[in-house]
């Protein structure tokens, strides 16, 4: 039986809490129907959704699912997992609500504890102000060059206390467990008191790896009969409960690309813009994907020529929806996130089952689900440890990728040479 469960709200960061499980030697397993949880094997298992890029009742029902098959497990811990930026909004991927969903199936746990800190990732929350690295230089939440204009949910706010208020149906400010508890001898009692408190929850502070470490000792003391310790997190949250296992991770031989590589991207992340703008220098082949691609089929049909007679000639393709937070296209087309997944994995099924590619990067949280969930994945493992928080995964046999490389990647993740090096290209 597992251990540890997970419902992530995005798949490519639910292939980080793999891959953090998967690098300290624990047996990681990801599913996207909710219902083959029970029948999945692992120390980690875990469900991945769309939830991040719903709202209203399409995110209650996505959670609710989720939340009601881990709940039937023999866990010692249960992570809602978020981005280590805290993408949300009150209307869209709302995390408070989600908090609100786990009491709902949990009544009676008491406050949850807030622990989106990834400190090797490049995550703090410090004072409940969060911040991240860009470019090497750490910036405010509400500052950072990325996710203060991000597309869906730009973060407007730095204090997660307000952030989650403001999602809460409640409006009531949470409280926060600060950096001095660490250093002063007071983590453990105000844990309790915090925990033992009347909030819907709590943000925690962690800028290291050994604060991380003491959130996951407190969790894993935090159990009581019939009461699954619960808790709202990064991939740092992972890696830290991954560390009290003792195991070591296989680090194993890396692999190589058996032919040309395929990237699909809905990500209008700068880092990702970046990413391509190096493979495209490198002579990769460069498809704008228009909106109307979305919803027209012989837009969709051209693409997906463009894109199959490259790979038959043996160059790697990137095709992408966006390019940069400032792209204008889908800007002010009406089209949802399911509809870019499904017509990106419509494109990738189509070079798949023609042979052309075995090697293939999905780039965006919030499309990435439904890129999967139209190429029939059911599972994912990871197969091999690539960057921070972007594995190399394989799926089940039954999907349109068996047999495949696949590298999910968020907008956050990888330097700018990822894709070359995932091709092994110069």
């Amino acid at each position: 039986m597992p251990q540890i469960g997970f419902l992530a709200d995005d798949l490519t960061g639910a292939a980080d809490v793999l891959a953090q499980a998967h690098a300290l030697g624990l047996d990681a397993a990801l599913v996207l129907d909710p219902e083959r949880v029970s029948s999945t094997t692992g120390d980690v298992v875990g469900i991945a959704g769309p939830a991040r890029s719903l709202a209203g009742a399409e995110l209650d029902h996505a959670i609710r699912a989720g939340l009601a098959q881990l709940a039937g497990l023999d866990l010692t811990v249960l992570l809602y997992k978020v981005c280590s930026t805290f993408d949300s909004s009150p209307t869209t991927g709302s995390i408070g609500r989600a908090i609100e969903l786990m009491h709902e199936q949990f009544p009676g746990h008491g406050p949850i504890p807030v622990v989106p800190a990834q400190p090797a990732f490049g995550r703090y929350t410090a004072f409940s102000q969060h911040f991240g690295v860009h470019h090497g230089l750490v910036h405010r939440l509400d500052r950072h060059p990325v996710m203060s204009q991000h597309p869906a949910t730009p973060m407007s706010e730095a204090d997660l206390r307000l952030v989650l208020a403001s999602q809460l149906a409640s409006k009531h400010a949470v409280p926060g467990l600060h950096l001095p508890a660490y250093s002063d001898g007071s983590f453990s009692a105000q844990w309790k008191q915090l925990r033992d408190g009347d909030d819907e929850a709590f943000v925690v502070d962690a800028v290291d790896e050994a604060h991380m470490d003491t959130v996951a000792a407190s969790l894993c003391g935090d159990s009581a009969p019939n009461r699954i310790p619960l808790v709202v997190g990064s991939g740092g949250i992972m890696a830290a409960l991954a560390r009290r296992s003792g195991k070591r991770g296989d680090t194993g031989e890396p692999t190589t690309a058996s032919g040309p590589t395929l990237v699909v991207s809905a990500s209008a992340s700068a880092t990702t813009d970046a990413q391509i703008a190096d493979a495209v220098d490198h002579g990769w082949i460069d498809i704008a994907i228009p909106a109307e691609a979305i919803t027209d089929q012989p837009a969709a049909g051209e693409c997906k020529r463009l894109i199959e007679e490259a790979l038959g000639e043996g160059r790697n393709v990137i095709a992408h929806t966006t390019r940069g937070p400032d792209d204008p296209r889908l800007r002010t087309a009406s089209v949802s996130s399911a509809q870019v997944g499904r017509t990106l994995g419509n494109l990738v099924r189509g070079a798949v089952r023609r042979d052309l590619t075995r090697d293939v990067i999905i780039c965006g949280g919030d499309t990435s689900s439904h890129t999967l969930l139209t190429l029939g994945v059911n599972e994912l493992r990871v197969s091999e440890q690539f960057v921070t928080a972007g594995p190399i995964c394989a799926t089940d046999a039954q999907s349109d990728l068996a047999g495949c490389r696949l590298l999910l990647k968020g907008g956050q993740v990888g330097p700018p040479d990822l894709f070359r090096r995932f091709a092994h290209t110069s």
